[in-house]
């Protein structure tokens, strides 16, 4: 069960589209970053890719694309037109995707909440495979009663309702295991209800007990390195996401028989591992104004703009 990134012009990139840039990694550890042209250039040629998995996150509770004065990027309308758009594939949203604000009582600000109660059901109607919780989205987590929702919320190390240590999925007949591990936080910060336990130990002792079914190990890491890279040495994982305000374009590596990628910070960039059982691709799509707004997402990006701005209204004034 192990693969390499390799680059090939016929089995992951077809004319068009042209990647803007390629950067290569150890052992031939390739990623091809996509900057140009409509959707339709962006998305990958047909290839004989076993699995695809889309990842992103960091977005903070924002749906909509990032505040940047020129060229905005990101936003989940434009992510999930993206995938949609790209066929059958697994996603995945990575750590920091709650809005943590909290006011000097300690408890989350009223923008806040609206926000990751908007953001929560936007994502729902995605359909992720995973949802990782890093510490950041303990201080969110309140605002969406995560126990009720139907989001797949995962975490080795972080505890409380909602949150399983392990989640599942089945994409073109190979049965996937999603786990995740996260930096604990300041000790000040209290998180009541959850409880942050040692990445390390409580990751190796999920991934010590996956079934023999389980073909592929997906680690997510958000801000716990450290960690990750034992476990990637471990022998059980295949691929880890390093999620974690990355803004550079960086080639993938190889730590012990995993393969290591890179997030891009705020969704700004949206992340397209493809694998075959000879290669494999990590793509970075870029999400600035060419590529169109799902509907549905649309809509929601466009309520809670709404509803955030009334708030605003009420509490502070005209």
């Amino acid at each position: 069960m192990f693969f390499a990134l390799l680059l090939t012009v016929s089995h992951a990139i077809a004319e068009p589209p042209k990647p803007s840039r390629i950067v290569h990694g150890d052992d031939q550890l390739s990623a091809h970053l996509i900057t140009e042209g409509e959707l339709s250039d962006r998305l990958a040629a047909k290839d004989e890719s076993d699995w695809v998995l889309f990842y992103t996150g960091e977005q903070k509770g924002d749906l909509a694309p990032c505040g940047c004065t020129t060229r905005p990027r990101g936003g989940l309308p434009r992510t999930a037109a993206t995938i949609n758009a790209s066929g059958p594939a697994l996603f995945a949203n990575l750590g920091g995707w709650l809005d943590g604000g909290q006011g000097l009582d300690g408890q989350p600000m009223p923008e806040a909440m609206l926000k990751n109660q908007w953001i929560a059901k936007a994502l729902e109607h995605m359909n992720p495979a995973a949802v990782h919780v890093g510490f950041d989205d303990l201080l969110g987590l309140p605002s969406i009663d995560a126990k009720a929702s139907p989001l797949p919320l995962v975490s080795a190390n972080l505890h409380g309702p909602g949150i399983e240590r392990v989640v599942y999925a089945t994409h073109r007949g190979l049965r996937f295991a999603f786990t995740g591990v996260s930096y604990q936080g300041s000790k000040t910060v209290r998180t009541p209800g959850y409880e942050r336990r040692d990445p390390w130990r409580e990751a190796k002792a999920v991934i010590d007990a996956l079934p023999d079914d389980v073909d592929r190990v997906i680690v997510f890491s958000h801000g716990a390195n450290d960690a990750a890279k034992r476990l990637a040495r471990s022998g059980r994982v295949d691929v880890v996401i390093d999620t974690h305000d990355h803004r550079s374009f960086d080639a993938p590596l190889r730590i012990g028989r995993a393969i290591w990628i890179r997030s891009h910070a705020q969704g700004l960039r949206l992340g397209e591992l493809r694998v075959s059982e000879s290669s494999a691709l990590d793509r970075k799509i870029d999400m600035d104004d060419r590529v169109p707004d799902d509907p549905a997402q649309k809509a929601f990006a466009d309520q809670s703009a709404a509803e955030i701005k009334g708030l605003r209204k009420r509490l502070f004034g005209p």
